[in-house]
């Protein structure tokens, strides 16, 4: 042996000794902390004489404030052969009011640090700006503007009609997408959640007229309701809104129909020939967000599927590797609710990772999960509650949520110790009762001939 290996293995043995005597004993990690209680500044609530909904709430130290406008205006209040004209409504009242061209809107909240974002959902459209605090009256004006005076440019009409289109051409080229087209189809049918696009057809029918209409019939005070929340004076605030909104019309009173979830097992396969992976989502109706049952559904739902370390996650992704982002998610629309679980999943593995996130329901159903994995997923929910409210754009999304479903403010204050009394009893319980798994729905977007033929213990009706 020469010097230079014998030196090498000599350091090599004696580097060996040092790390294992070194090598630290492995203690258990410390127990977490308890996650402290939510508490929730009191939030300032009135309504103004012609029924529009105001809410103030003070919150944090910095200098901005967040005003979002709320408007019962959605695709549930279009007619059913006029698609997407809701959101094109919303989206063109940005485009310049009676006094402002969109450039000059645009440019006037600029000015103050911020854009306009509006936003069109089943329900609501959204329009929104979050601004430094002494912009705060300016805000409300500008926003003001253009929920009462929309100009309607044809020119932009046009222009955004062509964007839906292209949207539209785009989204149907998404196999996620067009999974989640087909459950929605499926689960609501003819209903307003449940007519998911336009055709082209539809979009090129529709007149700047039909825009004026949707606005007129939709629009009003009744429907509107304003969430503040920052930094801000509350004085010169207040009068701005009663200034700005006050002598605004009445209009229709707010109409939210509750859609009812279809029921019982239906399958549908979208086929994407030569696709490598196959989109699939596998779900059912649960009870909404006022059931007695809820917090139970939603700590279930995080221990399955519905965070990165949850059963089906650490199953299909970091055991098999068959998905790289798994999901479920509970829907909580307003007076219904439908538990799924989502993956784009290879191709060649589309029955296995079925089966096996078939198989973690069951072991839900079969054994509670133990105190600590039920003490570590409440952890992590009320982790993720906590850092949610600890913004203004967090907090105002929850208010507006609990007032979407008539839930009151002790929703949030009373979350945390909720969710922390959930026990693994009532998370069993809630999989038995609700997880059925001769009423579930499965769609799957893929290569019929190759994902088909895995799915036989699944199909056993057609839609």
């Amino acid at each position: 042996m020469n010097q230079r290996r014998f030196i090498l293995l000599i350091s090599s043995v004696c580097l060996g000794g040092i790390a294992v005597a070194q090598s630290p004993t492995r203690q258990s990690p410390p127990e977490p902390a308890p996650v402290r209680p939510f508490h929730l500044a009191a939030r300032t609530h009135y309504v103004l004489p012609n029924g529009m909904q105001v809410n103030l709430l003070q919150f944090g130290s910095v200098p901005k404030v967040t005003i979002e406008i709320d408007v019962s205006a959605g695709r549930v209040n279009e007619d059913p052969k006029q698609i997407d004209v809701s959101a094109i409504t919303a989206e063109l009242m940005g485009q310049g009011t009676l006094t402002q061209t969109g450039d000059e809107l645009a440019l006037a909240a600029g000015d103050m640090g911020a854009s306009l974002s509006i936003a069109s959902g089943t329900y609501k459209s959204k329009f929104s700006l979050d601004v430094l605090s002494e912009s705060a009256t300016g805000a409300i004006r500008l926003l003001a503007d253009v929920l009462r005076n929309p100009s309607f440019p044809a020119k932009e009409f046009e222009r955004l009609r062509t964007d839906h289109l292209r949207t539209r051409e785009t989204s149907m080229a998404d196999p996620d997408f067009l999974a989640g087209k087909k459950f929605a189809e499926i689960m609501y049918g003819d209903q307003a959640s449940g007519r998911v696009l336009p055709t082209p057809e539809m979009l090129k029918s529709y007149s700047l007229e039909d825009v004026r209409q949707y606005y007129k019939r939709n629009y009003g005070a009744q429907r509107t309701t304003i969430y503040i929340v920052g930094n801000f004076d509350e004085k010169n605030v207040r009068r701005a809104v009663d200034d700005e909104f006050g002598n605004w019309l009445t209009g229709p009173a707010p109409d939210m129909p509750v859609q009812t979830v279809a029921t019982g097992q239906h399958f549908a396969f979208v086929d994407q020939t030569g696709a490598t992976q196959s989109d699939v989502i596998y779900g059912i109706a649960v009870p909404d967000i006022g059931s007695p049952d809820a917090t139970y559904l939603d700590v279930m739902n995080s221990l399955l599927g519905g965070s990165f370390g949850s059963r089906i996650t650490s199953n299909i992704r970091e055991q098999h590797g068959y998905s790289y982002s798994p999901r479920s998610t509970l829907s909580q629309g307003y007076g219904s609710n439908i538990w799924s679980e989502s993956a784009a999943i290879t191709t060649s593995a589309t029955g296995p990772a079925l089966q096996e996130i078939s198989k973690e329901i069951r072991r839900l159903q079969d054994t509670p999960p133990t105190v600590t994995e039920v003490r570590d997923i409440e952890q992590y929910k009320n982790g993720v509650f906590i850092l949610g409210n600890s913004s203004r754009d967090g907090v105002l999304s929850n208010l507006s949520f609990v007032d979407f479903h008539h839930l009151g403010d002790d929703y949030l204050t009373g979350y945390v110790g909720r969710v922390q009394a959930v026990t693994p009893q009532q998370i069993q319980d809630v999989a038995r009762k609700y997880l059925l798994a001769g009423a579930m729905t499965l769609v799957v977007v893929g290569d019929r001939a190759i994902a088909l033929p895995q799915l036989s213990s699944f199909v056993s009706s057609t839609h």
